[in-house]
């Protein structure tokens, strides 16, 4: 009899296990919190990307500003080398002849390169995102008429992305320049055509 009992028990425990599983009461609970949780999870990647892009676009204005600099240093033997005449410019706007590229000195462009990119480093001003972490030139061509140079910053993440432990990652960025000659007629440093 006590094995009819026990069975009858264990039957009725069940039967009350299985009432439980049917009863819906607090499961909207558990899908809310789960929504939330990964509805937060969204909002922080999304966060995460956002800061990247903008970071990514701040390294790269630093890197063409960078680049126009150096392209600035004028190489003043090779420049003023050849022969001119006052007849120069109006005989080349004439037979629209292209003007050569103005030479670069490449030992003054790369110290100019480095030191654009040190002041966008630490400058504190909106034009550079607080979350790039110290501007670095990785890479600097000069062949004495145009620049390429390459960089990269370290960006922080607001938040740390969720489910793993980045908290930052490394963007590149590239920019080349070449100054050349602007077309017309210059009296005295002002462009008349």
């Amino acid at each position: 009899m006590e094995i009819g009992v026990s069975l009858r028990a264990k039957l009725q425990n069940l039967m009350e296990f299985r009432v439980h599983l049917r009863n819906e009461r607090g499961s909207l609970s558990v899908v809310i919190i789960g929504l939330f949780v990964i509805t937060v999870a969204s909002l922080m990647v999304m966060t995460d990307i956002a800061v990247v892009m903008v970071a990514k676009r701040s390294l790269t204005q630093a890197t063409e500003a960078a680049a126009i600099r150096g392209v600035h240093t004028l190489d003043r033997n090779s420049y003023y080398t050849g022969k001119g005449t006052i007849l120069t410019t109006p005989l080349a706007l004439i037979n629209k002849r292209e003007h050569s590229a103005i030479p670069i000195d490449c030992n003054q462009a790369v110290l100019d390169v480095i030191l654009e990119l040190h002041n966008w480093s630490v400058d504190d001003t909106t034009m550079k995102r607080q979350e790039l972490a110290g501007i670095a030139l990785s890479d600097f061509s000069c062949d004495g008429t145009s620049i390429e140079i390459s960089t990269y910053a370290k960006v922080k993440f607001p938040f740390v992305v969720p489910f793993t432990s980045m908290d930052s990652a490394f963007l590149t960025a590239y920019a080349g320049s070449t100054n050349q000659v602007q077309e017309g007629f210059y009296l005295f440093g002002i462009r008349l055509h």
